[in-house]
C-alpha cells in the first residue's frame, strides 16, 4: 500500500474519532429532549383539562367528567399554607358572592398536594371556612401525583414525609365542556376574574 493512501487511511481513522464525542453527546442531548418534552396531555388553554378521579372528604370517587356541564376552577394546595392557599379559597368565596345565582353553574375545586398530613376532615374544616360551595378532594399518593404532574404541580420527592409541599401558582379555568379557557391567579382581585369567567356562563 503506497504511503499516500495509508496517509488518507489514518486522516478518516482520526476525523471519525473525533466525531464519535461529538456524536454522543448529540445522541444525549437529544435523549434528554425527548424525555423531557412535554407529554401528550400537556395542559394548555384550548385543549381539554386531564382527566382525573379522585374522592372527597366523604371517601365517595368524584370524576372530573361529572362537572361537565359547568363551568370549572381548579386550585391545588394544602391546608397548612401560610398564605397563598387561603388567599386563592378567598377568592373562590367572593366569586361565589358576586355571582349571585349563577353561582350553580360554576365548580371550585380544591385538590390537596399534602395527603400525608391534609386528612379528609382537615380538608372539610380548612375549605369550610371559606364556602360549602368549594369542592375538596384527595386520594392516595400515586393518584394524586399523577395529576399533579399533569397540572404541573411540583411533586415531592419523599413522598411527602418532608417539609416542603407546594401549591399551584395558578387557578385553572375550564368551560363547560371541559376545556381551559382561562389561567388565573390569587393575586387577581375576584372582580377580574368574574370578567374572565362570565363570557364563558353565557
Amino acid at each position: 500500500m503506497r504511503a499516500a493512501e495509508l496517509a488518507l487511511i489514518f486522516s478518516l481513522i482520526a476525523s471519525l474519532t473525533a466525531f464519535l464525542p461529538l456524536f454522543f453527546s448529540l445522541r444525549g442531548s437529544h435523549e434528554a429532549l425527548q424525555e423531557n418534552a412535554a407529554p401528550a396531555n400537556f395542559i394548555a388553554v384550548g385543549k381539554p383539562l386531564p382527566r382525573f378521579t379522585l374522592r372527597n372528604v366523604h371517601g365517595e370517587e368524584i370524576e372530573l367528567e361529572s362537572f361537565r356541564g359547568k363551568v370549572v376552577l381548579i386550585f391545588f394546595g394544602y391546608t397548612n399554607c401560610p398564605d397563598y392557599c387561603p388567599l386563592a379559597l378567598r377568592r373562590f368565596s367572593e366569586l361565589i358572592q358576586l355571582l349571585g345565582q349563577k353561582s350553580s353553574e360554576v365548580v371550585m375545586i380544591f385538590v390537596t398536594t399534602d395527603p400525608v398530613r391534609d386528612s379528609p376532615e382537615a380538608l372539610s374544616r380548612f375549605v369550610g371556612r371559606y364556602s360549602d360551595r368549594i369542592v375538596p378532594l384527595t386520594g392516595d399518593w400515586d393518584e394524586l401525583a399523577k395529576v399533579w404532574r399533569e397540572y404541573h404541580v411540583r411533586v415531592p420527592e419523599d413522598g411527602g414525609k418532608g417539609g416542603f409541599i407546594s401549591h399551584s401558582a395558578v387557578i385553572y379555568v375550564a368551560d363547560r365542556n371541559l376545556v381551559l379557557r382561562e389561567i388565573l391567579t390569587p393575586e387577581m382581585t375576584a372582580e377580574s376574574m368574574l370578567e374572565r369567567i362570565m363570557p364563558l356562563l353565557s
